[in-house]
């Protein structure tokens, strides 16, 4: 029999619901035939009776009477004619005409946030570079300390001030004075050099360049006699002293914030300043008594041994990367120390064995380096 008007009606709006949706779910598929569950609803929406459409009803596969239209269950999950139930929208007209697209925001990493991986390795990398400036310049001090307290480094630089001050008054005075004012001009550069490096409070550490170079300009300037080299040294002396009572002087050098040694205190020079303390001990310091008479003396010259000994110790030094210098000198570095501490505690013994490690030092090291 035939279908009424509103059946057929109600027939075709089921046929183009089923198409939409077929539709939708081959494009989320893959690819392949339209599940059985659509062309049987295809079919079924089609009908109208045997006679009209014989050909449409033998096209249609048989549908398996295992796919019912129901609801099943395997293994936990809920199928709809063998096709998975999770596959449907809840509203696919809806869906369809909106088109909207769903996206999953999880899986989107952040770049935005500040404390970044990268943000955070930069900033440790940095840290371990800082750190181990500060480390290094921390133990370059405390070595410093080890040779010469502040309290000698001090007194030491005072009384080669007040020397050369006699020294550089006249002319006359600078040509007697030649090798001493060089000798003594080279101790000052030296001892200059150090200051920036010791963890003592000088009030012209920060001008301690200026005072290196300038002490090292006099010993330049002391190779010659006459007035011409007298100026010469006397300049930048007067200066030495304005910085050193606190001032600064108009005209400054443009002086390193560090040098090598080897550039500004003539070798040399310096082993001719420890020769001047070992001859002084030696007529001077005889026993115990002379000791402690002699204890404020003292001090400042051995103390200055040892700190003399690291300095000529330096790597910029020639020869000081061979193994019987760094010997010679260590062994005049331990006595300068021994001697210091032995003066401290006033122990005549101690004393003397310091000044005979001292002492051997000089006489080894002299044949084998002292021309070369």
């Amino acid at each position: 029999m035939k279908l009424s008007g509103k059946m057929r009606n109600f027939s075709r709006a089921a046929m183009c619901l089923a198409m939409l949706c077929a539709a939708l779910l081959q494009g989320c598929g893959s690819g392949g035939d339209a599940p059985k569950a659509l062309r049987n609803s295809q079919a079924s929406g089609q009908k109208k009776n045997v006679s009209e459409d014989d050909s449409a009803k033998a096209e249609q596969p048989a549908v398996d009477k295992s796919e019912k239209s129901s609801s099943t269950e395997k293994a936990g999950q809920k199928y709809v004619d063998g096709i998975p139930y999770d596959v449907f929208f809840d509203r696919p007209l809806q869906v369809a005409a909106d088109g909207t697209m769903l996206t999953s925001t999880s899986a989107t990493p952040d770049h935005s946030a500040p404390d970044s991986v990268a943000g955070k390795a930069s900033e440790k990398m940095k840290e371990p570079a800082a750190d181990a400036d500060s480390e290094k310049e921390a133990k370059t001090a405390a070595s410093w300390d080890k040779y010469i307290s502040e309290e000698m480094l001090k007194g030491e630089i005072k009384r080669i001030r007040n020397r050369l001050n006699s020294k550089l008054n006249s002319v006359g005075n600078f040509n007697r004075e030649l090798l001493s004012i060089q000798i003594d001009a080279a101790t000052l550069a030296a001892l200059a050099a150090i200051v920036p490096e010791h963890s003592g409070k000088f009030t012209w550490k920060d001008k301690a360049k200026y005072v290196r170079d300038f002490a090292s300009e006099i010993a330049t300037a002391a190779e010659n006699r006459g007035r011409p080299a007298f100026e010469k040294a006397e300049k930048p002396f007067l200066n030495i002293v304005e910085i050193l009572e606190g001032g600064s002087p108009a005209e400054l050098p443009e002086s390193e914030e560090k040098a090598d040694f080897s550039d500004v205190a003539d070798r040399n020079l310096l082993m001719k300043s420890l020769k001047e303390k070992q001859d002084w001990i030696r007529t001077t310091i005889s026993g115990e008594s002379e000791l402690k008479s002699n204890k404020e003396d003292l001090l400042p010259r051995v103390a200055l041994l040892a700190a003399l000994g690291q300095v000529v110790n330096q790597e910029d030094y020639v020869f000081a990367d061979e193994e019987n210098y760094q010997k010679y000198c260590k062994e005049l570095i331990d006595g300068g120390l021994m001697m210091t501490k032995a003066t401290e505690e006033e122990d005549y013994t101690k004393f003397e064995k310091g000044f005979g490690l001292f002492s051997k030092s000089c006489n080894d090291c002299h044949p084998e380096y002292l021309n070369n």
